[in-house]
């Protein structure tokens, strides 16, 4: 299949959830965003809470020009273990300073939890500041849910090309507003979103369909095909995705042809 040239990574830090003890639920429903927003995620690596880990992630991520967007989640907090701005000023070698943009929301945020009774001192505090300090050189996106705010890094390109380095909290009820509000509209506007479309054949044995998928490759080099049992249901999903919704209609067709659905499945 034709890879698509605005492909994602996603850095997901946390030692929690290596260790297993919070899924990775961020990077999965970003997945699923990216997909439909036509940047589709190419690799996501989860690191720990380490500085030279995640600044080397990053660095990998970045480094690689195919990779249009490069989006880091988590280690944004107020506490000792939040470690990714650090990172991120090493693996972009630059200073880490305030931003006045930060530390404006940061107040705000501090103002409304003082008005509401939830905090006794509307004074900024150390550990409140910790996270307006950031590498030089970034746009803040507003956090309407949270203290932490977003960050957004233009990286160097060949030919004009536009890619972003997206910084967003781990929280996730955070991130997805953020990425929603924020990021979505402005930086991921101009991606083609893969047709995507599939079969589904109740107590098929996943061996059996092999051979077909490998005919549907050859004939179809330019879509993706794969097989999914589903141990719930006792289905089988055949999902085929792909750029042109003709091409993938055509595979779609093709493989009802060298293994025809049972009749009760639509």
């Amino acid at each position: 299949m034709v890879e698509s040239p605005v492909g994602t990574v996603i850095v997901a830090v946390g030692d929690e959830i290596l260790g297993g003890f919070t899924l990775d639920t961020n990077s999965h429903w970003l997945a699923g965003q990216l997909r439909d927003a036509g940047y589709p995620c190419v690799r996501i690596e989860v690191v720990a809470d380490r500085t030279p880990t995640i600044a080397a992630a990053v660095g990998r991520a970045v480094a690689d020009p195919t990779v249009m967007r490069v989006l880091v989640c988590g280690g944004l907090g107020p506490t000792p273990d939040d470690r990714t701005l650090e990172a991120l000023a090493d693996a972009l070698g630059r200073p880490l300073e305030v931003h006045p943009d930060a530390e404006a929301h940061v107040q705000r945020v501090i103002d409304r939890l003082h008005a509401a009774g939830w905090i006794e001192s509307d004074r900024m505090t150390e550990p409140n500041r910790k996270m307006t300090v950031v590498p030089r050189g970034a746009t803040v996106l507003t956090n309407r849910s949270g203290m932490a705010p977003g960050l957004a890094y233009p990286l160097s390109a060949e030919a004009g090309a536009d890619r972003w380095l997206l910084v967003l909290p781990g929280v996730p009820r955070e991130l997805k507003r953020l990425f929603s509000e924020e990021m979505l509209p402005a930086f991921f506007r101009d991606g083609a979103a893969p047709t995507v479309a599939e079969l589904r054949y109740r107590y098929a044995v996943e061996a059996e369909f092999f051979e077909p998928m490998r005919r549907l490759e050859g004939e179809f080099p330019d879509v993706a095909i794969g097989s999914y049992p589903q141990t719930e249901t006792r289905e089988l999903v055949i999902r085929v995705r792909g750029t042109d919704p003709r091409r993938v209609e055509a595979a779609l067709d093709r493989m009802r042809e060298l293994r025809p659905p049972p009749p009760d499945v639509p």
